[in-house]
């Protein structure tokens, strides 16, 4: 498929702060900076997880952790710059003071040149005229994913979104007013995304038509990036039989899947294979796990680009980043930093629509 080609580096904007957590609540006030008044119907929840709640009448909220949690704690409010606390404590009631956001972002298409030498220079691609509904759809698909669970996916806030095409670099961007609600009915949860960053870059690629004995020019996706917070509620606990195959089924072979495995160092135990120059290999002749200080994290270094299939056979091609030697992660399979490896194949082609949150933990044995 052509889109085992495509690269993809996804940041879920995780923090892994060396510290030790063994608190039962993390509890605060949430203020607003300007009036100094406590706010109501603020959400508090910790990154990528099911772990949030929203403060009271007068701002509190407290939320119940796991002693090994580690993501961030992320303060949201509609139309205030979201605070992201990194390390938090079980003795300190916390004190946020949200600060109002004041600009407003409005969709622009972007490009230095005038329209007449544009349309002199235009390829098969940009005749298509990078309309709001082409970009969205472009969005859609590599935000959200192509599996069976993201198609099933639907964003109930299209208008918030604010997308931008620069035909010069040829590049799509992405950004929000507000965070991006997606209700994924195949996996029974409606997760809150709130977006930071996401492009694509386009490669030039050239169809030949050997029928008509033509050629022509066509941009693809080449690399995709994202990064956010997310939260993540359980929609119908009454489908709990249903929710936990389907979940199952979408953890295995994920990247969070992969992660966990070796940090538990059991992938072949978990259904993972190595290949190096078409032989299978030892997952250790292209990885060096090492234990830190820490002893919730480890870290990982990959040497060499290298092949790897999971227990339904689907192929994925991870490769090192040449500047970043090493990547460390924890339990719960979240690892930092991110660009440190790329994934392509089965897992470059997962998606938001494809993700579980961190504290999720299959139930069935495949």
């Amino acid at each position: 498929m052509e889109n085992n080609n495509f690269k993809i580096v996804i940041s879920l904007f995780l923090f892994l702060g060396i510290f030790s957590l063994k608190a039962q609540q993390v509890s605060g006030i949430v203020y607003n900076k300007a009036t100094q008044e406590p706010m109501e119907g603020v959400t508090v929840y910790f990154n990528n997880t099911t772990r949030g709640t929203i403060t009271n009448s007068q701002g509190l909220f407290k939320i119940d952790l796991n002693e090994d949690i580690r993501t961030s704690l992320v303060v949201s409010f509609l139309g205030f710059k979201k605070i992201v606390q990194n390390n938090y404590v079980e003795d300190i009631v916390y004190k946020f003071y949200l600060e109002e956001e004041l600009s407003v972002l409005n969709e622009v298409f972007l490009s230095s040149k005038d329209k007449k030498s544009r349309k002199k220079e235009r390829s098969e691609d940009d005749k298509e005229a990078w309309s709001q509904k082409r970009k969205l759809n472009e969005f859609k698909k590599h935000f959200l994913g192509e599996s069976k669970q993201a198609k099933s996916c639907e964003i109930l806030n299209e208008d918030d979104i604010i997308l931008e095409y620069d035909i010069k670099v040829k590049k799509l961007s992405a950004s929000s007013k507000t965070p991006i609600r997606i209700l994924n009915k195949y996996l029974d949860y409606e997760i809150t995304y709130d977006l930071q960053e996401f492009e694509i870059d386009y490669i030039k690629d050239t169809l030949v038509n050997t029928i008509r004995n033509t050629t022509s020019v066509v941009y693809k996706p080449g690399t995709v990036y994202y990064k956010g917070t997310s939260f993540y509620k359980d929609l119908n606990e009454n489908s709990i039989e249903k929710n936990k195959k389907r979940r199952s089924m979408a953890y295995q072979g994920s990247v969070l899947h992969f992660m966990r495995a070796i940090y538990s160092d059991n992938l072949l135990e978990q259904g993972f294979k190595f290949f190096y120059k078409n032989e299978e290999v030892a997952p250790r002749y292209s990885l060096n796990v090492n234990d830190t200080e820490d002893s919730n994290s480890k870290e990982v270094c990959l040497h060499r680009p290298i092949l790897i299939s999971d227990v339904f056979g689907s192929f994925s091609k991870l490769t090192p980043n040449e500047d970043i030697e090493c990547f460390y992660i924890d339990g719960f399979g979240n690892h930092s930093p991110v660009k440190a490896i790329t994934f392509f194949g089965n897992m470059g082609n997962q998606r938001i629509g494809d993700a579980l949150p961190l504290d999720y933990q299959p139930t069935i044995e495949n």
